[in-house]
């Protein structure tokens, strides 16, 4: 009786088996995965507001998923009180379960949104018309420069959370990715990830930039760090034409965007909030 109960005790002291880590991606076991595809929407809500003798156009951006598979990011190590930790994006089968992971970006705290974002996640330009482009054609040059000389190309991180349904409406809650703190963030598929443009970040200075036709081109996954099914449809854009007044004061016309394959990705869902 004596040897029996040791070695119940023994064998409660036992440590429990916890389960392997996820391989490294390798080519061959992204090919096996489910993955996401991002692409850009229309940009939506462009304008053009002064402060502070400054001019900014600003608009809204969303990334859509119309992949078939979770964007899905974790924090390693989970934050704590450091600003920034690695961005990893696991990759899943069509069972959901984890083929393998790779570290592809930082989780970085955004301390005017009080809240965590991943890092490099869209890239935000002005680009002039080529010369005899009328802002149909999708043809444009240099990236603008504003009054100080700054080429308004800047690269942005977003909290990737499921904002709306691409092309229909849906319940809150059947929403995946929805916190924007200390979890795992991203976008599932069929959804969308929008910041308005009356946010903090979503806006470009333009100040001193002549009369003429412009673009504003929005990138995803710029740095192709990000694992996905396809990177070339990757870039929206809107053009606009720019006027000033006798005071000089600007005035924007959007003129045309860039070929959108649904009505969700030409914007018709996107919110002015």
């Amino acid at each position: 009786m004596m040897v029996g109960a040791l070695m119940v005790a023994v064998a409660t002291l036992a440590p429990v088996a916890t389960a392997q880590a996820a391989p490294k991606c390798t080519r061959t076991l992204v090919r096996q995965g489910v993955l996401p595809d991002l692409e850009t929407v229309v940009p939506k809500h462009l304008t053009i507001q002064n402060e502070h003798q400054r001019e900014f156009l600003r608009f809204t951006n969303g990334v859509a998923n119309r992949g078939a598979g979770d964007w899905r990011l974790r924090p390693e190590p989970p934050p704590g009180t450091a600003s920034f930790t690695d961005a990893v994006q696991e990759i899943q089968d069509a069972s959901g379960n984890v083929l393998c992971e790779k570290v592809v970006s930082t989780f970085e705290f955004h301390a005017d949104h009080n809240h965590w974002h991943v890092g490099d996640v869209a890239l935000f330009e002005v680009r002039v018309a080529q010369v005899g482009d009328d802002g149909t054609g999708g043809l444009w040059g240099a990236t603008l420069k504003n009054d100080r000389g700054q080429a308004q190309s800047i690269k942005v991180g977003f909290c990737l959370i499921d904002s709306y349904k691409l092309d229909d409406n849906a319940p809150t809650t059947e929403r995946i990715y929805w916190d924007c703190e200390t979890s795992f963030q991203g976008i599932s598929p069929g959804w969308v990830d929008q910041y308005h443009q009356s946010l903090e970040g979503q806006e470009i200075d333009i100040t001193g930039a002549r009369p003429g036709i412009y673009y504003l081109v929005s990138t995803a996954n710029p740095d192709r760090t990000f694992l996905e099914a396809d990177l070339t449809d990757n870039t929206a854009w809107v053009s606009f034409l720019l006027t000033r007044d006798s005071r000089g004061n600007p005035k924007l016309v959007e003129i045309a965007h860039s070929p959108c394959g649904s009505p969700g990705m030409c914007g018709e869902q996107a919110t002015n909030r």
